[in-house]
């Protein structure tokens, strides 16, 4: 009979230790906060991340839920989810407005909107990302513009400032792109355009020098030679060492189509 009993009991004496879960006190804010920093801690950060909406959930008013609302930008971001990242600051900037860390949270919706539409293989190899859709990377030049403006003693301004540099730079790349795309079709107008619009409006960077060559020889192709001449002047005052200029110092762009291939691509659509 003790042999039967024995085991019985230790299993009686288990579940009295374990309890009722529902039985046991919940944990306070103090302590549900410090699980969930403890989580970042250990870099746990999808856990803590379900922590942290727990916590303002039960918590939407509590001693920590500013500062667990920073977390959860920094969590989001930390586990790769840069749509999230961006929600959570711009929640945080419409419920705190006047957060002395206000600059924390602009710079955080930058850095997610600057890796937005970074993938996988982007992170393994550098890829030039000019000629591709820049809309995440705008918003994320605004971002540091507001904060470099807001805030130009921020210890996150430096930084701000060196990807604003980065951002015009891929931005005047994505405009030479479209440039180079529109002389191979034909379109020399549009062409143009679109080399005039980088040198006009993003200066000091080096897209300006392959954006006057460009339009050296769209205003070749249309014929305009006192436009073409006053553009082949200011490369080479400005660049006299221009790899768009040949010896002799004239515009010399080994992609620029003659004028039956340009007329070709327009008429197939770049298929031929």
């Amino acid at each position: 009979m003790p042999r039967l009993l024995w085991p019985l009991l230790c299993v009686l004496i288990l579940a009295g230790c374990a309890g009722n879960p529902e039985d046991r006190p919940e944990l306070t804010e103090a302590d549900q906060y410090r699980e969930a920093s403890e989580s970042i801690e250990s870099k746990n950060y999808l856990t803590a991340i379900d922590q942290l909406k727990e916590l303002e959930a039960r918590f939407p008013y509590g001693d920590y839920a500013e500062q667990s609302a920073l977390d959860l930008i920094y969590a989001q971001y930390k586990s790769v989810d840069y749509p999230a990242t961006v929600v959570a600051a711009q929640r945080f900037m419409r419920n705190y407005p006047a957060h002395p860390r206000m600059d924390y949270a602009l710079y955080m919706r930058g850095l997610a909107n600057f890796n937005m539409e970074k993938g996988l293989f982007d992170n393994m190899v550098t890829s030039d990302r000019s000629s591709k859709d820049m809309d995440a990377a705008k918003d994320a030049f605004r971002d540091f513009e507001r904060l470099v403006a807001r805030f130009p003693d921020s210890e996150y301004a430096p930084d701000a400032r060196a990807r604003m540099v980065h951002i015009r730079n891929q931005l005047a790349r994505q405009e030479l792109h479209v440039a180079r795309y529109y002389a191979r079709r034909g379109a020399i107008v549009a062409s143009v355009n679109r080399a005039q619009y980088v040198v006009k409006h993003y200066q000091q960077t080096p897209a300006v020098e392959e954006g006057l060559a460009i339009m050296v020889k769209g205003y070749q192709r249309l014929e305009l030679p006192e436009q073409a001449e006053k553009s082949r002047a200011v490369l080479a005052l400005n660049w006299p060492e221009s790899t768009f200029l040949d010896d002799d110092k004239q515009v010399d762009l080994a992609w620029w189509p003659d004028e039956d291939e340009g007329l070709l691509s327009l008429l197939t659509f770049d298929l031929l």
